[in-house]
């Protein structure tokens, strides 16, 4: 039956029941199941064992997990991965399983339970849903904080090759991650192009263990570490990297980003904007989930090229083109005038 011909009481039965599927990639991922399975099926009491899960209870959630196309169910109550569950793995290209653990931990899902009253308020409900800011709430829980920032990771690992495929910066002689985390994306920049210089800045809690990445990658003399805030200042470049960053904050906020951006960049100078752009014609894509994501936890939005266009004009730039690339993100460029 094709997916217009399902009845429409279940086609809303899947949508309201979707935070089910949800929280079950969260478990699955927390427990580690699609580790376990590589490089072979497993027998679910052999697997309950392994991941300190009780038997029935682990078979009824991957038999729930298989229904949905997430593993696969073999003979004798065995398990295997397929291509969706390997993305539950660890360190692995494509990997999802931070982005799963993150999107089904407290810290985003709390809030959500009041997106009724964030639209009647048109305010993020992340400070009464957890006693505080989002990010004061991961600067006191450590663990979910290294699950979002290992899905951060992972989304710009997906994004990296589309920006060194699409972006020249082999005349580029120093560029700026803003807000860069782990440093994914200026890491990919300078393997991609031997010649660049990087710099990453962020928080002084995030920038340390960039340091022994940068090392292992053998980039540490290429790449400057510089923990600060980014309202505040930005350090010197020709090109700055923001990688949903600006869809964090609201308009006066990224206003004031970009101007930092701005003055310490060169005449000419670019800022390249990674993000899920909204089509200007309204066509359905992530990025309208993403942006109520941002409604309900941050002050933040997504935005169309036109609304980008008017931030950079506001803070001294100018909007030159947008990128299409193959994941769910473009590369919005603009130009110091």
């Amino acid at each position: 039956m094709q997916t217009n011909e399902i009845p429409a009481p279940q086609q809303m039965f899947q949508h309201i029941t979707a935070y089910w599927v949800t929280q079950l990639m969260g478990a699955a991922a927390r427990l580690g199941v699609a580790d376990q399975l590589e490089p072979e099926p497993l027998q679910v009491n052999d697997l309950a064992a392994r991941v300190g899960a009780h038997p029935q209870a682990l078979y009824r959630t991957l038999r729930a997990c298989t229904a949905v196309g997430v593993f696969t169910e073999q003979a004798g109550q065995t398990f295997a991965n397929n291509a969706l569950s390997q993305t539950l793995r660890s360190n692995v290209p494509g990997s999802m399983r931070d982005f799963a653990i993150a999107q089904s931990a407290p810290g985003h899902w709390r809030p959500w339970e009041l997106l009724t009253q964030v639209v009647k308020t048109g305010k993020s409900s992340a400070s009464e849903a957890l006693g505080c800011e989002l990010w004061d709430w991961y600067g006191s829980h450590p663990e979910e904080s290294g699950a979002f920032s290992g899905a951060m990771d992972n989304l710009a690992a997906q994004v990296a090759a589309e920006v060194t495929k699409a972006i020249d910066f082999s005349d580029v002689g120093r560029v700026v991650d803003v807000g860069g985390a782990s440093g994914t994306l200026v890491n990919a920049v300078l393997r991609a192009f031997p010649k660049t210089k990087g710099v990453l800045l962020d928080l002084p809690h995030v920038v340390e263990p960039v340091k022994k990445t940068l090392a292992a990658l053998g980039l540490a003399e290429r790449c400057e570490v510089v923990s600060g805030d980014f309202f505040k200042s930005v350090p010197e470049g020709d090109v700055m990297l923001l990688k949903q960053i600006l869809h964090d904050w609201n308009d006066e906020q990224c206003i004031a980003l970009l101007r930092n951006c701005a003055e310490s960049l060169p005449k000419g100078g670019r800022v390249l904007v990674v993000e899920m752009v909204i089509s200007e014609d309204g066509s359905p894509s992530p990025a309208h989930l993403m942006d109520v994501n941002m409604l309900v936890l941050l002050p933040g939005k997504e935005r169309t090229a036109t609304e980008y266009g008017k931030l950079f004009a506001a803070a001294g730039l100018k909007l030159e083109r947008v990128h299409a690339t193959h994941s769910p993100f473009s590369i919005v460029e603009a130009k110091k005038v």
